[in-house]
This record gives C-alpha cells, sequence and structure tokens, in this order.
C-alpha cells in the first residue's frame, strides 16, 4: 500500500509539472486523494488546503498556508500562535523583527511544541523571519541573526529574509537622541532619517548582504533565505557576479485579489523563485474595508462556492501558486483561513481576475531623495512616510 501510495503521489506530481502548475509542490496523502477523486477542475487543485506543501528551489518544503503576525499585539500574539499550531494545524509562522513580538511568537511556539496534546515537533513547524535593513551591512549580518534567534527563543530558523531592497545607515551609538547631520531627523534607531524627514540609506551593496546571509544558511542557522519586496533586477543583483551564487527561496510580496502581482508571478516563475503573499486579504485592518472582502467581486463568489470571503480571497491565490500568510488574532478566523475546501473553478478564478481593480496598497517612500519603493504607478510628490508603515 505504501509503495503504491508513493507511485501515485510521483504521478500526480509530474502531472501537475507538466501542466505548469503547481511546480515543487510536495504531495500529501490529501492531495493525492483529492486528484483520484477527480476534483481537479482546470489545473487548478481542489481539496482540502492545510496538508499542503510547496517545493522550494533549495529542497524544502514550505507550508501552503501560515500565520502572519505583523501588527498582533505582543499580549495577543503568543496566544494566536499557540492556537494556530495546537488547535488549527498551522505549521508555518511568520515573523520579523521590525513586528516587534518575537519574543512573544516564539513562545506561542515553544508552548505549542512543549504541549504534549498538541502532538507536534519543532521540526515540524516552518518558521520564517526578516532581516532589517539597518543590518545590512555584512559585519552586522551575524550580530542581526543571532538576536532573532535569541528573540525567539530557537535554535534555528527555517527561512530568513532580507526584508526590504534599501540598505538603512545604522545610526552611530547615542542616536537618538544625540544624532549627526546624516541622522538629524531621527527619532527611531530602526528608521534612520536625514534632517529632510527621508529615509537615512546606507551604501551597503545588497549582494554583499546577500554573501552575509548566506554565511548564515552555511552555519546551520538557517535553512533556506530568501527576500521580501525585491524586483526582478534586485534580485538578480544579489549575486554580485559569483556563478555559486544562492538563488532566493523566495520573493514576499502584497499580493491579493486586488494587487493579484500577475506579471511578477510569472517573472519569479521563470527564476524558479516561490512566491509569498502578505497582506492576502488585503489587509482591512490597517486599510479600511474598503480593501476588498466586502466587494460584490469576492462576495458573489463566496455565495456561489459557500466559502467566506477571506477563503475566496486565499483560494483565489493558492489556485495560481502563491503561499499566502494571512494574519488575524481572532481564533475562529485563525481556523478559517486554513480549514477550508478548495473550490474556486477556473472559471471563477478568471472572473475575480478581470474584475477586481488592481491598486497596490503598501509603496513606503524608503528610496533616496523620500521616493517610493514601487515605480509600477506614478510617482507622488516627495514626502516623508508615516511611521511603521513598512510590512
Amino acid at each position: 500500500l505504501k509503495r503504491r501510495f508513493v507511485q501515485t503521489a510521483t504521478f500526480c506530481r509530474r502531472g501537475l509539472m507538466a501542466q505548469g502548475l503547481w511546480r515543487g509542490l510536495v504531495p500529501s496523502a490529501a492531495l493525492v486523494l483529492a486528484l483520484l477523486a477527480g476534483r481537479a477542475d482546470g489545473g487548478l487543485i481542489k481539496g482540502i488546503l492545510k496538508p499542503l506543501r510547496r517545493g522550494l528551489n533549495d529542497g524544502t518544503a514550505m507550508p501552503v498556508v501560515g500565520l502572519g503576525t505583523w501588527k498582533s499585539k505582543p499580549e495577543d500574539v503568543e496566544n494566536s500562535v499557540f492556537h494556530a499550531i495546537c488547535h488549527a494545524g498551522y505549521r508555518h509562522i511568520d515573523a520579523a523583527q521590525i513586528y516587534m513580538n518575537q519574543d512573544e511568537v516564539g513562545r506561542g511556539i515553544r508552548r505549542a511544541v512543549a504541549t504534549a496534546d498538541c502532538g507536534v515537533k519543532r521540526k515540524e513547524i516552518w518558521v520564517t523571519s526578516k532581516v532589517w535593513m539597518t543590518d545590512f551591512a555584512p559585519e552586522d549580518m551575524p550580530v542581526a541573526v543571532d538576536r532573532i534567534l535569541r528573540e525567539l527563543g530557537l535554535d534555528y530558523v527555517d527561512q530568513l529574509l532580507l526584508h526590504w531592497p534599501i540598505p538603512y545607515a545604522k545610526p552611530p551609538p547615542g542616536c537618538p537622541p544625540s544624532c549627526p547631520e546624516r541622522w538629524a531627523g531621527t527619532d527611531d534607531i530602526l528608521r534612520p532619517r536625514g534632517a529632510d524627514g527621508n529615509i537615512a540609506t546606507g551604501e551597503t551593496l545588497l549582494a554583499d548582504t546577500w554573501l552575509a546571509l548566506e554565511a548564515a544558511k552555511k552555519a546551520g542557522k538557517v535553512r533556506s533565505i530568501g527576500v521580501s519586496n525585491f524586483n526582478v533586477e534586485e534580485i538578480k543583483s544579489l549575486a554580485g557576479g559569483r556563478p555559486d551564487a544562492v538563488m532566493p527561496a523566495v520573493n514576499q510580496v502584497e499580493a491579493h485579489v486586488f494587487w493579484n502581482q500577475a506579471s511578477l508571478l510569472d517573472s519569479m516563475k521563470a527564476l524558479t523563485v516561490a512566491v509569498v503573499a502578505y497582506s492576502p486579504l488585503g489587509n482591512p485592518a490597517i486599510y479600511g474595508e474598503n480593501s476588498g472582502m466586502n466587494s460584490a467581486v469576492v462576495s458573489d463568489i463566496a455565495v456561489e462556492t459557500g466559502l467566506t470571503p477571506a477563503q475566496v480571497m486565499i483560494n483565489f491565490l493558492v489556485a495560481q501558486g502563491w503561499i499566502v500568510v494571512p494574519k488575524t488574532v481572532t481564533p475562529s478566523r485563525i481556523d478559517q483561513n486554513i480549514n477550508f475546501e478548495l473550490k474556486l473553478t477556473s472559471e471563477q478564478i478568471a472572473k475575480i481576475a478581470r474584475d477586481a481593480p488592481q491598486k497596490r496598497l503598501a509603496n513606503p517612500k524608503n528610496r533616496p531623495g523620500g521616493l517610493p519603493v514601487f515605480v509600477d504607478e506614478p510617482i507622488e510628490p516627495r514626502g516623508v512616510e508615516p511611521r511603521g508603515a513598512e510590512l
């Protein structure tokens, strides 16, 4: 029976790869059974979402759904992480240094592992964190990695990402409040600013930062490395001319029904870089309810399928090959975001893609001179980005 299952899983995986869909997806029992039941529609996966994993270009396998923790309050996040792992079945937690809650995220993870009734081992939980831009200088990377591990209370993390593609100029000791001219507008050590209020950017080459991150992987402190909010050229620049440079395993970017990143998705597939969607629900807690879940584009499909609007938005991305990290601290929503059956047909996905207006939500003005990170839309006049706008 075991041999037959493995043969069937291999057959299914080859079939998916031949269709150009779900490349690298690790077959699971649920996936195989779904395919054997004939519940594939136009190359889209049907079945239960929770057990799906995506194979990455470095040989690791990443759960397709994770719990996001950006803007989760420290007093809430430990319990939400514990609930996600122990009760809802999550095996993927997305964190970052700048979220200022990694101590509590780590406590939730360790508590779940230590609770016998949860029945989960540390090695079964995929933990992602992100290196902040004030630590992009190669000499700062080892300290940053160790700090992340210390905050999480873990011996290693499964994945580390470079958070944004702009190195920041780290303020000298004592700044703030006593800052030299270059950092004259700094009131937050993690967001250095000049007298004009714009971010004080550094001179470190991304290729040098990437080499330092590769060293953390070689040291066994990280299993997989990647980037976040990078464009194609920035990803290509990471090699710095080295033929043996490691290709990023993932690029984590904003993506949702109303910013579907179709062009970037194609570009990342060509580079064999998996894509992870932050704010896959449009982040209504930050940007307001007009971010999409109340839109008829989503709600009409929700009625047709019996899914919640959030499930429709997750299904839309996952069916196209995205990994998603929806954020919530509400137990019922934590459960709903992973425990459901993928139902959207190819026609429904095409309708959503056709009808949903497209607008990027997160575009901080972090480049030199106060310019926005992304230039896929008209550039607004230069100005100071509100504090804490970065994901």
